[in-house]
């Protein structure tokens, strides 16, 4: 469990007239990622490209489903298996596309029309509303042909308004834009409307129906608009029933089909004119979700496991049970563990938890945490670590004797951080030592599977006997275990010299061991800010219990649960930040580069689109 698993090498062998077929179905499991073997003679001009003869009807359908995908979103795409030669599926669904095509686009001109119409009658609506209680009578700006023309210009707010002469422009109050009624001579408004346009304005126009004061020309609006709604209804009914005429829910589901192995795939290795290979890795070790996925195909395709292509990586996926998974985010933060390096998860389901909870201990706030986690958690595989973490918060927050900040209805079963600040600091230092010298442990770890452990043990050993007799010396300074320290350099340096062979190996090792020594010390002293961020929480708290005991009746009780919240909220945020740092940077780079090729699994193809009713 603490190491990554490397994927396995497949290949299917399947007619060319099925491979979409067939490949559909394996991208399904979420199981597989392609690559194509490569010949002896590394060329790969000889790929199979099963759709090569049918990329100008892809591109044709691409260039169609730009203006009806609109309209085709309405209907259900229906997926079934591709049962037939895609060019065969291209030819047909462009046939009934073009049939379509004729008789939907007077419609759609009818409907884009009736569209921009109704959205126009909209903001005129809205204009002569903020005009009917105004002085200006809108009567009179109906009546102002045919040698002055009027139209209403809407632009972004603070945008200073250039008009050429002689124009006047009216404000209209408008909102988060600015709104002008303009009133010129009609043989210039032209330019006004250009001048207008230069300014990323939209132009509102009066239709010639539109007559009468405010009050008769609203009337009039709404008539008109609820004219179109009803027209607009019709005509979407006589698309769909047109999407439905010509069967478009089918063909348009094989063609989503096309345009995914298009897009995610594009060749096949070629085997003889009529098979052809689909090989890569797959994380099914097994292979019975593949198996099951070609049965559910009915090709006639033949699965096997051999070993990969000479040369290849494989891929790596980690392996853990379900309730670990989550913790898997932080190693995936750095990439995949290599082959020689371990996989922290199972690690960081302990660490993590630990020091999310020191430093977030409260036994409500940490319910509070859980039951957002409960609730995120089908939806958010990661809010899974908000109900462990929370849990931890809880468990120290009955250590702490903490509820809501309350310190004194529960007992403490261990202290309150406030009244021994010293050891609070202190116990993540500790924590830091164990966890630090695990590390180095797991890069022997890592070595052993490199084929590098004499190595590990005859340098880097010596780093960590070094590291741990000076924390000894340190921690119990009379106990005389300088000499620890003193044989771990020795330790390193002399290992140092018999990997070098040399003597200059030696001298290098001094440098690095003074570099490195440095460096644990540093990355040791970081884990105090974890005790720091527990007073820190404990501080705060305190000072939200302090204002709301000084506050009377209610006013306390809004004070205590508007101070948890933002204790949750802000102390919540920073506390995780932490975690996440100690982890990556303090603990991780002991041991964790990250250097494993990342599995990449093929996406599904189109799933049922669902819209109107089938």
């Amino acid at each position: 469990m603490l190491r990554p698993v490397a994927t396995r090498w497949f290949e299917v062998l399947c007619p060319r007239s099925e491979s979409v077929r067939t490949l559909a179905e394996l991208a399904r499991t979420g199981a597989v990622e392609l690559e194509l073997r490569r010949p002896p003679n590394g060329d790969l001009r000889a790929a199979d490209r099963p759709l090569a003869a049918i990329a100008a009807g892809l591109a044709e359908y691409q260039r169609l489903a730009q203006r009806y995908q609109r309209y085709w979103q309405r209907g259900r795409l229906r997926r079934g298996p591709l049962l037939e030669a895609p060019m065969r599926v291209m030819e047909r669904a462009l046939a009934r596309i073009g049939a379509y095509q004729r008789e939907a686009d007077p419609l759609i001109d009818q409907l884009q029309a009736c569209e921009e119409e109704l959205t126009g009658l909209k903001w005129l609506g809205q204009i002569i509303g903020k005009l009917r209680g105004s002085p200006l009578d809108f009567a009179r700006i109906t009546d102002s042909g045919p040698i002055l023309a009027t139209f209403c210009a809407i632009l972004p707010a603070g945008t200073v308004l250039t008009l050429p002469m002689p124009m006047l422009a009216r404000s209209v109050p408008w909102d988060e834009e600015d709104c002008w009624l303009i009133l010129g001579p009609a043989d210039g408004i032209e330019a006004a409307k250009a001048r207008v346009k230069a300014q990323q304005g939209r132009i509102v126009v009066r239709p010639p129906w539109l007559e009468g004061d405010a009050v008769t020309a609203l009337a009039r609006i709404r008539a008109r608009r609820g004219f179109l709604s009803r027209r607009l209804i019709h005509l979407y009914a006589e698309l769909d029933t047109l999407f439905d005429e010509y069967s478009l829910g089918d063909i348009l589901g094989e063609v989503l089909w096309l345009d995914w192995f298009s897009r995610r795939v594009g060749a096949l290795e070629r085997e003889g004119e009529h098979l052809a290979w689909i090989t890569g890795w797959t994380d099914d070790l097994d292979g019975e979700r593949l198996t099951a996925a070609l049965d559910r195909a009915e090709t006639r395709a033949l699965l096997r496991f051999a070993p990969p292509p000479a040369g290849t990586q494989p891929p790596r996926v980690l392996k853990n049970p379900a309730w670990l998974r989550p913790f898997e985010l932080f190693a995936r933060a750095l990439g995949v563990p290599g082959a020689d390096e371990a996989d922290p998860t199972p690690l960081l389901a302990v660490v993590v938890p630990l020091l999310f909870g020191y430093m977030f201990g409260d036994l409500g706030q940490g319910l509070v945490l859980v039951a957002l986690g409960l609730w995120l958690r089908r939806r958010f595989e990661a809010a899974r670590l908000l109900v462990i973490c929370g849990a931890s918060a809880m468990l120290f927050g009955l250590l702490f004797g903490s509820l809501f900040g309350l310190e004194h209805l529960i007992p403490a079963l261990w202290l309150h951080p406030l009244e021994d600040p010293v050891l609070v600091l202190a116990v993540p230092l500790v924590f830091a030592v164990l966890l630090l010298s695990l590390g180095q442990l797991l890069a022997g770890f890592g070595a052993l599977a490199a084929g590098r452990l004499d190595h590990w043990l005859a340098v880097d050993a010596g780093m960590l006997v070094m590291y741990l007799g000076l924390v000894g010396l340190l921690v119990l300074p009379g106990a005389g275990l300088g000499w620890v320290a003193l044989l771990g350099v020795g330790w390193y340096v002399l290992g140092s010299y018999w990997a070098a062979r040399r003597l200059l190996g030696a001298l290098a090792a001094v440098g690095h061991l003074a570099e490195s020594g440095l460096q644990l010390a540093t990355n040791t002293l970081s884990f105090a800010r974890v005790g720091a961020f527990a007073l820190a929480h404990a501080a705060l708290s305190a000072a939200v219990v302090t204002m709301a005991s000084a506050a009377p009746g209610w006013a306390a009780v809004l004070i205590l649960i508007a101070g948890n919240l933002v204790i949750i909220l802000l102390e919540g945020l920073v506390v995780s930040i932490q975690t996440t740092r100690l982890v990556l940077f303090e603990f991780f780079n002991r041991f964790l580069r990250g250097t494993g090729r990342v599995f990449s699994p093929l996406p599904a193809p189109p799933a049922i689109v669902t819209g109107g009713p089938s």
